[in-house]
Parts: structure tokens; C-alpha cells; sequence
């Protein structure tokens, strides 16, 4: 490629498109800890318990809510940074997220 291609050889990747990358003789290991750092900051929820699941249990949602309205945009942001982070942990993120995206057009709050 060095000969169709100018190019600079910069060593061994380290972090590409907000994944961390480590690379070992046993093998290459990625990660977004500090995208999950910067989403966690962004929506103010840094302080937050890390629980085992990311979605609540049994929980029914619907698209008829009487809750109050959230701004979309907010909501819109928020998925796609999860689904994002699902590149590196689809294992916990896919369902959860899956769930809420269904509500992207008018997201709402409504507490049982």
C-alpha cells in the first residue's frame, strides 16, 4: 500500500473513533470505557449505580402515555450514543436500547 499510497506509519493503534484499543501478543482488546465516561458526564448521570441490567424489570411501556413530554432532541442524542456504545457491549446495550428507540417521536415520562 506504502507504494500506491502516501502514507505515514504512526505505530500500533490506540484509540480510533472513541473505541480504545490494546493491542498484546495473546491478542487485541477494545473497549469505549471513556465513551461510557463522556455519555455518563453528558447526561449528568456520572454519579449514577451501575446496576446488572440496563433496563428495569418488567417494565411496561407504551405509546399512549399521559406523562409529561421530554425534548426529542435530548432523547434522540441520548439513543444514538447508546447505540453506538453497543459496538463494543451489544451483550447489554442492544435490548434495552432496542426498547427505548421504539419511542423516538414523542418520548415521554410517566412514573407507576
Amino acid at each position: 500500500m506504502i507504494r500506491c499510497f502516501e502514507m505515514t506509519d504512526l505505530g500500533l493503534m490506540s484509540y480510533f473513533l472513541d473505541i480504545e484499543v490494546v493491542q498484546h501478543n495473546d491478542g487485541i482488546f477494545i473497549s469505549q470505557k471513556k465513551y461510557a465516561s463522556d455519555i455518563l458526564k453528558k447526561f449528568k448521570m456520572e454519579h449514577s449505580k451501575p446496576i446488572f441490567t440496563p433496563i428495569e424489570e418488567k417494565l411496561k411501556m407504551t405509546r399512549e402515555s399521559d406523562g409529561k413530554r421530554v425534548d426529542s432532541t435530548h432523547y434522540k442524542i441520548l439513543i444514538g450514543s447508546l447505540k453506538y456504545l453497543s459496538a463494543t457491549r451489544p451483550n447489554i446495550i442492544i435490548y434495552g436500547v432496542g426498547l427505548l428507540s421504539r419511542y423516538m417521536e414523542e418520548p415521554r415520562v410517566s412514573h407507576l
